[in-house]
C-alpha cells in the first residue's frame, strides 16, 4: 500500500530538487519556498524540503545537514521554527535509527503546532509521524496519529487532506488484516474524490490499486481483475502506475493458482528498473514457492526476509511466515524445529491480536469522531438554514409591509385624487353655471334685441360695447375654467 500520498505537484516539486538535495543543504532553494505567497503550500514544502534533504544526506554530512536548516530557519524567523527543528530532530535521529527518539521529537513537533494553531502544520507533521509509526510497526499509534491528522483535516473543512487522510488510514487497516475497514475508507476517499477531482487520475490510480490489494487478501479474483483492468486502461501515466500494474497482474496469477507464472513474474520485476519493489514481493514469493512445491526456495525467501531489519517490528507478517516454515519442517517430519516454528508463530499471532484489539478501540474513537463531526456539520447546517430562513421570512415581513404601504399610499392618493376631481368639478359647474352663463345670455339677449331691432346698424352701434364687454368677460371665464382643468 502507499504509505504516504502528496498532491501531485508537490511530488514533482520533490522529485525535481532530490539531486540537489543529495549533495548539499540548498538555501536557493529554500529561498524560493519563502517566495510561495500561499501559507500552507510553503509550510508544506519546507516539511518537506527538510525530511527530503536529511533523509537522502550521506549519514556523514547528516548533522550538517541538519545544523543548516537550523541556521536558515532562524536567519529568516520561519514561522512556527520551534516545531520545524523538533521536525528536523526527528529525521535526523530516524536516519541514525533511534526510532524512540524519533518518534519523541516529532511528537514536540506536532506539540508545538498545535500550542501556536497552525492547525495544517500539525496535520502534516501528524501523517508523517504516523506512516513512520507505521515503518516502526506501531500501529497502534499510526492509527491515532492518524485519527488526529483527520480530525484537523475537518477542522480546516479541506477535503483534500481528508481523502489523503482515509487513502493513509486504509493502509494501516489493510496492513493489519481489517480488510473491510479499509475498503471502507477507500470508498469514503473516492467519493470525496469523484466529487472534487473527477479528473484526477493519479488519485483514482492509488485508490483502484489500493482496492486491488484488499481483494487480493480477500480471495475476491473478479474485484481483483476489474481494478486491475481499471489500472491498465488508464490514460494518465501517474507515479508508479506501471508498479501498479505489474503487481495486479500476479497477484491475479496468485489467485488463479497459477503460481509457476507468478514466480516468474515476481523474478522479471525484481530486475526490472522501472518497477518499485519492496518486501511484499519476498513474501508473496515465498508463498509462490511454498504452494507451487518448492519448500527449499520458499524457507531461503522466508529466511531472508526474516533477516532483515525491516520486519523486526511486524508480527502482522512474521506469525505467517513462520507458520509457513513450521509446515516445510513438518513436510520434512523435522517435528521439532516444526513445534518452535509454530510456536513462534503464535506467539507473533499473540502480538498481532493484542495490537489489533487495541487498534480496534482506536477505530471505534475514529468512528465516534466521525459521527461527532457529522451531527456537528449536521448542526451547523441546520444553524445556516435556521438563519436563512428567518432572513427570508423577515424579507418577506418587510416585502409585505412595503407592500402594504405602498397599496395604501396609492389608495390614499386616489382618494385624495377623488376629493379634489369633484372639488374641481363643483367649482366648474359654478362656474359655468354663473359666470359663463350669465355672459353668453347677456351676448345672445343683446342678440335678440338687433335681430328685432328696425333699425339694426343704429341700434348696433349702441350695444357694439355691451356686447365687446360680455365677450371679453366671457372669453376670460373660459379660460378660468381652462385654468381649473390643468391645475
Amino acid at each position: 500500500m502507499l504509505k504516504k500520498l502528496y498532491v501531485p505537484f508537490l511530488f514533482f516539486y520533490l522529485l525535481f530538487n532530490s539531486v540537489n538535495a543529495q549533495s548539499s543543504f540548498k538555501t536557493d532553494s529554500l529561498l524560493n519556498i519563502l517566495k510561495v505567497n500561499e501559507e500552507s503550500l510553503k509550510q508544506r514544502l519546507l516539511v518537506e524540503y527538510i525530511k527530503n534533504n536529511l533523509l537522502t544526506s550521506p549519514i556523514d554530512e547528516l548533522n550538517t545537514s541538519k545544523t543548516e536548516i537550523g541556521e536558515f530557519l532562524t536567519k529568516y524567523n520561519i514561522r512556527d521554527k520551534a516545531a520545524l527543528e523538533y521536525f528536523s530532530e526527528g529525521i535526523y535521529q530516524q536516519r541514525l535509527s533511534y526510532m524512540n527518539d524519533s518518534e519523541n521529537a516529532m511528537i514536540k513537533a506536532i506539540q508545538l503546532a498545535d500550542k501556536a494553531g497552525n492547525s495544517f502544520l500539525s496535520y502534516t507533521l501528524l501523517n508523517y509521524l504516523a506512516s513512520l509509526q507505521t515503518d516502526n510497526g506501531n500501529v497502534i499509534g499510526a492509527v491515532s496519529s492518524y485519527r488526529m491528522a483527520k480530525k484537523n483535516a475537518i477542522k480546516l473543512d479541506d477535503t483534500n487532506l481528508q481523502m489523503i487522510t482515509d487513502i493513509n488510514i486504509s493502509d494501516v487497516y489493510y496492513k493489519n488484516s481489517f480488510y473491510g475497514q479499509s475498503l471502507f475508507y477507500l470508498g469514503q476517499a473516492q467519493a470525496i474524490a469523484d466529487k472534487f477531482w473527477p479528473d484526477d487520475q493519479r488519485v483514482k490510480n492509488i485508490i483502484y490499486y489500493n482496492k486491488a490489494e484488499n481483494f487480493f487478501r480477500t480471495n475476491n479474483a473478479d474485484s481483483l481483475k476489474f481494478y486491475n483492468e481499471k489500472l491498465k486502461t488508464s490514460k494518465a501515466n501517474t507515479y508508479k502506475l506501471y508498479t501498479y500494474k505489474k503487481r495486479t497482474d500476479y497477484y491475479l496469477s496468485l489467485l488463479h493458482s497459477d503460481y509457476k507464472r507468478a514466480i516468474n513474474l515476481i523474478h522479471a520485476m525484481q530486475n526490472d528498473e522501472g518497477f518499485k519493489s519492496d518486501d511484499e514481493e519476498l513474501q508473496n514469493l515465498a508463498d509462490a514457492y511454498y504452494k507451487n512445491g518448492q519448500p527449499d526456495s520458499a524457507e531461503f525467501t522466508i529466511k531472508s526476509l526474516l533477516s532483515n531489519p525491516s520486519q523486526a517490528n511486524h508480527p502482522e507478517n512474521k506469525y505467517h511466515l513462520y507458520e509457513v516454515l513450521g509446515d516445510i519442517a513438518g513436510q520434512r517430519a523435522d517435528y521439532k524445529s516444526a513445534a518452535d516454528y509454530f510456536k513462534l508463530s503464535l506467539q507473533q499471532s499473540t502480538i498481532n491480536m493484542n495490537r489489533l484489539t487495541q487498534v480496534g478501540n482506536i477505530s471505534s474513537l475514529i468512528k465516534t469522531d466521525e459521527i461527532q463531526e457529522y451531527y456537528l456539520q449536521k448542526s451547523r447546517t441546520y444553524s445556516r438554514e435556521r438563519l436563512w430562513l428567518i432572513i427570508i421570512i423577515l424579507l418577506a415581513l418587510i416585502t409585505i409591509l412595503v407592500i402594504t404601504m405602498f397599496y395604501r399610499t396609492v389608495k390614499q392618493k386616489r382618494h385624495y385624487e377623488s376629493l379634489l376631481f369633484e372639488t374641481k368639478k363643483r367649482e366648474l359647474a359654478f362656474i359655468n353655471s354663473h359666470e359663463v352663463r350669465r355672459y353668453l345670455a347677456n351676448i345672445l339677449g343683446l342678440i335678440e334685441v338687433l335681430k328685432l331691432s328696425k333699425k339694426p346698424e343704429q341700434d348696433y352701434l349702441e350695444v357694439e360695447e355691451w356686447l365687446y364687454s360680455s365677450s371679453k368677460q366671457l372669453d376670460e371665464a373660459i379660460k378660468n375654467i381652462a385654468e381649473k382643468i390643468d391645475e
